[in-house]
């Protein structure tokens, strides 16, 4: 079970909800560490990783897609944890942001 830091979620939907696009490379690299950090031991962990290292390596728009696509059902699914219901909320939320993120980078491949 992963304590979720709800000051890493707000940042994240915040980041989301102006657009995949709109996230400089670098700063998604500092909050794909953040929740690889607070994650460590679970699979999603691996997903994060696998991102991070798409995107220092440059890898296509069709390629990170698919990843924020396995994040974003992962994270409801293995994310899905006794917390409060703001929380789990905010969870759901990250999730179809994250599977929306993936709509928006199929668009420019």
């Amino acid at each position: 079970m992963a304590n979720v830091d709800q000051a890493n979620i707000d940042t994240t939907i915040g980041l989301l909800q102006e657009g995949v696009t709109a996230i400089p490379v670098e700063q998604a690299m500092e909050i794909i560490e953040a929740w690889e950090q607070q994650l460590r031991g679970l699979a999603i962990a691996d997903d994060l990783k696998e991102l991070k290292d798409a995107l220092r390596k440059g890898k296509s728009a069709e390629a990170i897609a698919n990843l924020l696509m396995s994040l974003g059902g992962d994270t409801s699914g293995e994310l899905n944890i006794e917390t409060s219901s703001d929380v789990a909320d905010k969870i759901q939320h990250l999730s179809r942001l994250l599977t929306e993120a993936s709509t928006e980078m199929r668009s420019l491949a």
